[in-house]
């Protein structure tokens, strides 16, 4: 699930598997497809072992168009798909689409103990498990714990092969892709205490 980062993404659904980068050749843009496979093998039942997990769990089932998390509003929930499928957004932007069951949703603000950076929205009628005191619950059961950190790892070698596909195409030219390299390299790199999501520059430039 779990396409940069979100707080709710299956491991499918790394948004870094399938993006296109354009390739400057002076006025004109053409695809650009990247040299390597960067879909993440995952163990084959990891998901099937996640729903098992949470099969004695209460379950709430959503509408289309329901909302259930809300960006910025802490409830230290977790929540497990079982089925349908919820749209990602950030700042009103779609982000991703999870559809697969026994992906996480809101699972980095259960580890970090924060609020959602994002909101979580049906898009279609959906049935999700419920975790409740989510924080205190990856601390005191390993196999939950085990589960998130899966997934985050499969994200983190997604986002690594990426910054290798990036150094090895561009890293000699010229043009602002070659700056991406730069950036995911310090976002690896980096150990933070605290993140600020969002960018920095005004949308609106003054001219």
């Amino acid at each position: 699930m779990i396409n940069v980062p979100c707080d709710s993404w299956s491991g499918r659904g790394d948004p870094t598997s399938d993006v296109v980068l354009p390739e400057e050749r002076g006025n004109d843009t053409v695809p650009l497809e990247p040299s390597m496979d960067l879909q993440v093998a995952r163990e084959p039942n990891s998901m099937n072992d996640v729903l098992a997990m949470c099969s004695d769990l209460p379950q709430i089932h959503l509408a289309t168009g329901e909302r259930l998390i809300e960006e910025a509003v802490r409830t230290d929930r977790l929540y497990v798909l079982k089925s349908g499928a919820f749209e990602v957004v950030s700042n009103g932007i779609r982000v991703v689409t999870i559809s697969e069951p026994g992906a996480f949703l809101g699972e980095i603000s259960a580890v970090l103990g924060s609020a959602p950076t994002t909101s979580v929205v049906a898009v279609q009628d959906s049935t999700v498990h419920v975790i409740d005191d989510a924080s205190a619950s990856v601390q005191r059961r390993p196999e939950l714990t085990y589960a998130i950190a899966q997934l985050l790892a499969r994200r983190l070698s997604a986002v690594t092969a990426y910054l290798v596909d990036i150094k090895r195409q561009y890293a000699d030219s010229n043009t602002h892709l070659a700056l991406m390299d730069q950036v995911l390299g310090n976002l690896i790199a980096m150990h933070p205490s605290a993140i600020k999501p969002g960018s920095e520059r005004n949308d609106v430039p003054d001219y």
